[in-house]
């Protein structure tokens, strides 16, 4: 199944998440999506409380779970995989797996060392970064370097990821992400851009949900 790329600009965290999630809601193809952030802000999982967001710091409620992520300085992706693709219909270990597998052939073509954890956690975290998962992507340290949460609808598997190093991303990672998890998921990139349906979609979401309070202190 041929896919389909988006190599998109620097966006207002509120709009990146609503775009992340029409892309879900009209899936037919995998599509991946590189993107980057207007200003610093962090995203908290969707069942996180939002008082765990120092005050003064924007902040954005993703779709997903999983914990906090600090943005400005990361690599930031999406996947979306509709209903019927086998790594929807995987689960969600098996599909982070394949996925991070990809993230980290990435990273080590670029010349940083790593390889995916496979413990539990010691200990419970509100920081994404500061909780490693089984198939989280590592260094030799044990230090986390890309992590992803995930959630499924019937319209198919939305994995939000971000990679973030203790040094400079290498200028090649952006290249290189695509190219890895098109080997990891057996399929090619087309690039292209959002479609008209899809715009729409994202300019409703964005008004009627992740610019809102309702939405982003809702917990």
């Amino acid at each position: 199944m041929k896919g389909r790329l988006l190599l998109d600009g620097k966006s207002s965290a509120p709009a990146n998440m609503a775009i992340d999630e029409a892309l879900l809601r009209l899936a037919t193809a995998p599509v991946l999506r590189i993107y980057g952030w207007e200003e610093p802000c962090v995203s908290i999982g969707y069942f996180q409380k939002s008082s765990i967001v120092a005050t003064g710091t924007s902040l954005v409620r993703r779709y997903t779970g999983g914990g906090l992520v600090e943005h400005g300085r990361d690599l930031t992706y999406t996947l979306v995989l509709p209903g019927d693709h086998p790594l929807t219909l995987a689960g969600t270990l098996p599909s982070y797996q394949t996925i991070h597998d990809g993230v980290a052939s990435a990273l080590r073509a670029a010349g940083i060392e790593c390889r995916l954890a496979t413990a539990q956690p010691a200990k419970d975290h509100p920081s994404c970064f500061l909780k490693p998962v089984p198939a989280d992507v590592l260094n030799p340290a044990g230090i986390k370097l890309a992590g992803a949460a995930q959630r499924r609808t019937k319209q198919g598997c939305l994995h939000q990821g971000s990679i973030l190093l203790p040094v400079a991303l290498p200028p090649r990672l952006a290249e290189l992400l695509p190219e890895h998890l098109a080997l990891a998921l057996q399929t090619s990139w087309k690039t292209v851009e959002r479609t008209r349906q899809e715009e729409e979609l994202a300019e409703k979401l964005f008004r009627d949900r992740y610019s809102t309070r309702d939405w982003n202190l809702s917990r």
